[in-house]
């Protein structure tokens, strides 16, 4: 898939300033792609990037056998690989959950019982971000993020949901399960928010086979800018 390269002279100054040792210009045809909640005080709101950091590429994931996830979950890595000129994110399909950083399952996503836990780091707690999208007749997807209350944490695993709402071979529902499936990685992958433009992948019920221009531009930007929020876990 080429892509137009469209650069700005701001640009080159905040990615040289983000990431020192890859200075890749950031491209201008992005879209927001952070999370915003209320701060801890109850007063104005804390806007949240998310990386995987170097340590943790490849980034694991689990996939259930089931829902058609174990042809869709390479896939949609492959699809969002692309974005990254220097390799800063990538995954692979591990065979064992317990290690995972990502696990994927098939099925509509469960009510969220697992809040406010303690954390490795004492005096922490955690609490669930659901992500719902691609609400379409033929299948759905959700994301569970674990953020801690200071909302400086995620804690693993990221949890991934890919429901199947209609009969196996009823018409459209391979193509949702496929654009669902890379839909909910890139969230994984730290796309936070919904695209506003139906044409993006990131639409919050994407129409399109896979990320648009301006998704791949959004996931290498996120890549090139400081994360405020860390993972913990396996």
């Amino acid at each position: 898939m080429s892509r137009p390269v469209r650069w700005s002279a701001l640009a080159l100054v905040v990615a040289a300033a983000a990431c020192g040792d890859i200075a890749t210009p950031i491209r201008n045809d992005f879209y927001e792609w952070r999370l915003v909640v209320p701060k801890v005080s109850g007063v104005g709101d804390d806007s949240l990037t998310f990386h995987w950091p170097a340590s943790r590429i490849p980034v694991r994931i689990w996939v259930e056998d089931a829902a058609s996830l174990p042809e869709n979950v390479p896939n949609g890595i492959a699809a969002w690989r692309t974005a990254f000129l220097y390799h800063e994110f990538d995954a692979t399909v591990v065979s064992d959950s317990s290690s995972a950083d990502v696990i994927v399952r098939a099925g509509a996503a469960p009510g969220i019982q697992f809040a406010r836990q303690a954390a490795p780091t004492a005096g922490t707690r955690f609490e669930p971000t659901r992500l719902n999208s691609a609400l379409a007749p033929e299948c759905a997807g959700a994301t569970d993020l674990d953020i801690s209350d200071d909302h400086t944490q995620l804690r693993l695993p990221v949890r991934v949901y890919i429901d199947p709402r209609s009969e196996p071979n009823a018409p459209g529902l391979a193509e949702c399960l496929a654009l669902t499936t890379t839909h909910e990685l890139g969230h994984a992958l730290g796309i936070w928010r919904h695209s506003g433009v139906a044409t993006d992948l990131m639409f919050s019920d994407p129409g399109v086979p896979g990320p648009s221009d301006r998704d791949l531009a959004t996931a290498e930007v996120i890549y090139h800018v400081p994360a405020n929020v860390e993972a913990v876990g396996p």
